[in-house]
């Protein structure tokens, strides 16, 4: 049985409990000694409207998450590999996360070049993970790529950056 008595319940995809909140969870747990906390899997924003949680960090568009929503930023779409990973963005495997609106073809519009994925999963954390292991080159949302890159796990591909349609909101 699940403990519901003074809980801080999240919300949020498993790429965010991953790559944004577990980084700073120590520090956070560390000056809030009372607070327990609850994280609840959720990927699509259709998950909240069956979701009860104190706080929401759905993934979509603004329409999809609601007009009084926050985006989370920076919203961008970043290549990011692992620091061992030589050569240049078009010789090397590129991952796509598919079910988003903005992906390689997006990078294509904006930046240029003709990108073709060979890897596809279906989240950006997946994507993350791929990469951090020397897999290819994922275009990934930003936000997610930025402990990592200051940890020194994963490093920029190239300087561009994609606009992104959805992103993670508050």
């Amino acid at each position: 049985q699940i403990p519901t008595r003074n809980i801080l319940t999240v919300a949020s995809s498993i790429s965010v409990a991953q790559w944004i909140i577990s980084p700073h969870l120590a520090d956070f747990t560390r000056r809030h000694p009372d607070v327990r906390l609850r994280f609840l899997s959720t990927i699509w924003p259709d998950d909240f409207h069956t979701v009860r949680a104190d706080v929401e960090i759905p993934f979509g568009s603004q329409k999809q998450v609601g007009r009084d929503a926050i985006m989370l930023g920076p919203s961008g779409l970043i290549p990011v590999k692992a620091p061992g990973l030589e050569g240049p963005l078009h010789a090397l495997p590129l991952i796509e996360s598919v079910g988003t609106s903005d992906g390689w073809k997006t990078w294509a519009e904006v930046v240029g070049g003709d990108p073709k994925p060979e890897i596809f999963v279906d989240t950006y954390g997946a994507a993350l993970n791929l990469a951090a292991d020397g897999n290819g080159v994922a275009l990934v949302s930003e936000i997610l790529a930025r402990h990592a890159m200051t940890a020194g796990r994963l490093v920029r591909a190239h300087d561009g950056v994609a606009p992104c349609t959805e992103g993670y909101h508050l």
